[in-house]
C-alpha cells in the first residue's frame, strides 16, 4: 500500500481530542470501562483538549457571570453543594466522576426558575430561560435527546472546559442544547435552556432548575469546586 495513502487514511480516521472526550465521557457515564482504565486515559485526553484551546482567545478575566439569564444568587437552592453525602437513589457515598451515572454526592448547585406549572417556561415572560456560559469555554460533549424515564440522571446536558482555570463545567436538566462539541463559546453566550430532563429533573416533585457542577482538574482527579462565591451577578 502506498505510504502517502496510509498517512492520509490515518489522518482521516484519527479522532480529534474533543471526539475522544465524547467517547470517554459516555464510556465513563455508562460504565463500559473500568475506573482504573478511565484514570489511565484521562491525562492524554485532557492534554489534547488543552492544546485545542490554544487556538482560541480565552479571556483571562476571572469574573463569573450568573449562568441563568434573568436570575441571580437568590435563586440558588440552599445547601446544594454537598459532595460527600449519599444522594438520590445512589448507593455510593460521595461524588467521584469516575463512578459515572451511579455517582453519589451532590457536588453542585441547583438554580431554580419561576415555573409553577412545570412547562419549562418562565412564568413571568412565558418564554424559555436561557443558560449562558459563565466564562469563556470550549464545549466538550452534550446529550441532546433524553428519553422520558431514561436512567440518565442529568437528562440533556453539556460538558464544557474552562482551560484557564483547569475546570470542567457540567450543565444538566436542560430542555434544549444550543451548542455543539468543539465550539468555542464566549462568556455570556447562550448554550441552552433550562428544562426538566433527567431522572432527577423530570419528576413532579422536582422544581424546574439548572444543575450546575464545576470540577477542578488535578492530575487524574476531578475535584468538586464550590464556585458559587465567584458568581458576579447578585
Amino acid at each position: 500500500m502506498n505510504l502517502l495513502f496510509v498517512v492520509i487514511l490515518f489522518l482521516s480516521t484519527a479522532q480529534t481530542p474533543v471526539a475522544e472526550w465524547e467517547d470517554f465521557e459516555k464510556a465513563v457515564r455508562d460504565q463500559v470501562i473500568t475506573k482504573e482504565e478511565a484514570h489511565r486515559q484521562f491525562p492524554n485526553i485532557y492534554k489534547g483538549l488543552k492544546e485545542i484551546c490554544k487556538n482560541h482567545p480565552f479571556n483571562s478575566d476571572t469574573k463569573w457571570l450568573f449562568p441563568v439569564k434573568g436570575y441571580g444568587k437568590k435563586d440558588v437552592g440552599r445547601g446544594g453543594f454537598r459532595p460527600d453525602i449519599y444522594y438520590g437513589s445512589s448507593t455510593i457515598k460521595g461524588y467521584d466522576f469516575y463512578d459515572g451515572n451511579r455517582h453519589g454526592g451532590h457536588p453542585a448547585y441547583d438554580i431554580f426558575i419561576h415555573d409553577k406549572n412545570q412547562d419549562t417556561l418562565d412564568d413571568r415572560t412565558a418564554k424559555p430561560v436561557s443558560v449562558i456560559a459563565p466564562v469563556d469555554v470550549l464545549i466538550l460533549s452534550a446529550e441532546t435527546a433524553w428519553e422520558k424515564y431514561s436512567e440518565i440522571r442529568g437528562g440533556c446536558y453539556i460538558w464544557a472546559l474552562d482551560p484557564l482555570h483547569d475546570q470542567l463545567i457540567y450543565f444538566a436538566h436542560l430542555n434544549e442544547v444550543l451548542v455543539k462539541p468543539g465550539s468555542y463559546i464566549k462568556a455570556g453566550s447562550e448554550i441552552g435552556t433550562v428544562g426538566r430532563s433527567g431522572k432527577n429533573g423530570f419528576p413532579r416533585r422536582s422544581p424546574t432548575h439548572l444543575h450546575l457542577m464545576v470540577l477542578k482538574v488535578d492530575g487524574t482527579s476531578l475535584i468538586p469546586f464550590d464556585y458559587i462565591h465567584y458568581l458576579d451577578k447578585e
